[in-house]
């Protein structure tokens, strides 16, 4: 199985990092193959709404921007499980993968059905967390629309100690990487 980590932060060795290591390492455990995107140093440019990309109302995967953003539209494609790995900035997810997500308009919808998603997040508040249940519901809604199967979270607050110091947490991230 092809899975396909979208690291949203701009820290490439901080909470989120961590989290998400120890979801791969579960997943690499059970053989799947796993390709991990830092979007941080993607050039992705914000969607212009202009609809270049649209034929008769379906994505194309061609865009006006020539950018990075044009080599993940094949790796979007190809990918059977997508792992969004962010952390909460300001209740919402951070514009690394906002942008990413916005420019997932050109995409050819139907490519997304039967995908599966997962959700890894850190947060600097106390639990529960508004931001953390706002991102999730946000993937939840997409993941409606698009036809994937929204297969669950994990988010983990890094408030008392950073995320690669909680055994818990990190054990909890790789259980859920052997079960995709």
């Amino acid at each position: 199985m092809k899975i396909l980590t979208l690291l949203g932060s701009p820290k490439k060795d901080g909470n989120t990092a961590a989290l998400l290591k120890a979801f791969t390492d579960g997943a690499a455990s059970k053989g799947h193959e796993v390709e991990a995107v830092w979007l941080h140093e993607k050039d992705i440019t914000p969607c212009n709404g202009c609809r270049f990309c649209k034929v008769d109302g379906v994505g194309t995967s061609k865009c006006v921007h020539d950018d990075d953003m044009t080599e993940l539209y094949g790796t979007l494609k190809d990918a059977d499980v997508i792992v969004h790995a962010f952390p909460v900035y300001w209740w919402s997810m951070p514009a690394q993968t906002k942008v990413m997500m916005d420019r997932i308009y050109a995409m050819d919808y139907s490519l997304f059905n039967g995908k599966a998603m997962y959700f890894l997040t850190t947060y600097n508040g106390a639990d529960p967390n508004s931001g953390a249940a706002l991102c999730e519901n946000t993937l939840k809604e997409i993941c409606d629309y698009l036809g994937m199967d929204f297969k669950g979270s994990l988010a983990v607050s890094a408030r008392a100690n950073p995320v690669k110091e909680n055994k818990e947490a990190l054990d909890r991230a790789y259980r859920m990487g052997t079960k995709v």
